[in-house]
């Protein structure tokens, strides 16, 4: 009796304290997190995954949410990006610690976008990106950046690498050799802007990929490109995918499967050193526009353009000007411009044109009026019927 008295007593005392916030309550744990510092000076910006974020020196920020880019970055005037005040304009250094090794980032987009001061990238062994679906833009505008070392990333689950080394002017060597790129659906200007003189794709796994737009646009030092293992065969953009390869001596898209491509507009244009280029077997039936495609290929002496259906192309302005060289364009049965709008300057500055029965190049007469095959005086045109 005495000791049920007791722990009624007890129970009562512990109800009141209780309500009086006076029990002890356990410590809140902190759980760990991903986010990245600016240094005091905005030089370096550091990438850390644990329970310190508040005593951090500097500027602490989420990393990208959603559809958001990082808030640690600001890019003005490119795809209408908002500014940001807080843009680290100096930063030269990136660090990612040992911390962020346990770290599972779904997007790297936009990361270093921008950096055009930065000089190196410290323990990036340290990043792990096997969760990561998005690295488009990622290192957008490094301008400054001469290496990467990108052996350890784990590409498996990315399906867009747009714009990822866009303008990576100093690069001078790229191993994206163990990039698995089975689940990429954009590679648009992937390499738009690199300067680099070569660059391995022999295992580029391209199946699912879409988007080829501007891939290799101003890559201005490649010589040389194999994409024969490319399997383009749900492609639907490849404009200006190599336009202003102004060095380019070889290219072999032989093997390409256009058959879904819908826009070629500048595909080859300012190719300047290419002298032979193979696309007879390009299936152009679903195309709509080829404005510009060869624009500037001035080496170019013969096209044979035989595998060619133009039977959706609405313009064709521009298609071969400047092309100061050509002096011959094969064409098949598939050729047709009964649906094109606009052609105007098709043909300006070819001056070596010659169709197939003699007819020459006028300059006064270059739009789509002549782009046929040559049926002599009576009926002339620029091409030549492939036999």
């Amino acid at each position: 009796m005495i000791k049920t008295k007791f722990n009624m007593k007890r129970n009562i005392a512990l109800f009141f304290l209780s309500l009086l916030g006076l029990t002890a309550q356990p410590a809140q744990a902190v759980a760990k997190e991903a986010y990245a510092v600016v240094s005091p000076d905005g030089t370096t910006l550091t990438f850390y995954f644990d329970e310190n974020k508040s005593s951090r020196q500097g500027t602490a920020y989420e990393l990208k949410l959603g559809k958001d880019y990082p808030k640690w970055v600001r890019l003005s005037g490119h795809y209408s990006l908002p500014e940001s005040p807080d843009f680290p304009t100096e930063i030269m250094t990136v660090i990612f610690d040992e911390s962020f090794k346990d770290a599972r980032p779904v997007s790297c987009a936009y990361w270093f976008a921008g950096f055009n001061g930065l000089k190196k990238i410290e323990g990036i062994a340290n990043l792990n990106t096997s969760k990561v679906t998005d690295m488009s833009f990622m290192f957008y505008g490094c301008y400054g950046l001469q290496g990467l070392e990108l052996n350890g990333f784990d590409t498996s689950k990315v399906t867009n690498m747009g714009s990822m080394f866009e303008y990576c002017r100093s690069l001078e060597s790229l191993d994206v050799s163990g990039f698995d790129t089975s689940n990429v659906t954009d590679m648009s200007e992937m390499f738009s802007g690199c300067v680099l003189k070569s660059i391995d794709l022999s295992r580029f796994e391209t199946s699912k990929v879409t988007n080829m737009t501007c891939m290799f646009d101003d890559c201005e030092n490649l010589k040389s490109l194999d994409l024969s293992s490319f399997d383009t065969s749900n492609v639907t953009e490849m404009g200006c995918m190599f336009e202003n390869c102004n060095q380019l001596e070889s290219l072999d898209v032989s093997r390409f499967n256009t058959s879904k491509v819908t826009d070629m507009v500048g595909m080859f244009s300012f190719c300047e050193s290419l002298e032979e280029l193979d696309l007879s077997r390009f299936n152009t039936s679903q195309v709509t526009t080829m404005v510009s495609m060869f624009e500037s290929c001035e080496n170019l002496k013969t096209l044979d353009l035989s595998g060619f259906n133009t039977s959706n192309v609405e313009d064709m302005v521009w298609m071969f000007v400047g092309c100061e060289s050509l002096k011959t364009i094969y064409v098949g049965t598939g050729w047709n411009t009964s649906k094109v709008k606009e052609s105007n300057s098709m043909f300006s500055r070819c001056d070596s044109l010659v169709g197939g029965k003699g007819t020459e190049f006028d300059s006064e007469i270059v739009d789509k009026t002549r782009a046929r095959v040559d049926g002599g005086k009576a009926k002339p045109g620029y091409f030549t019927a492939k036999k």
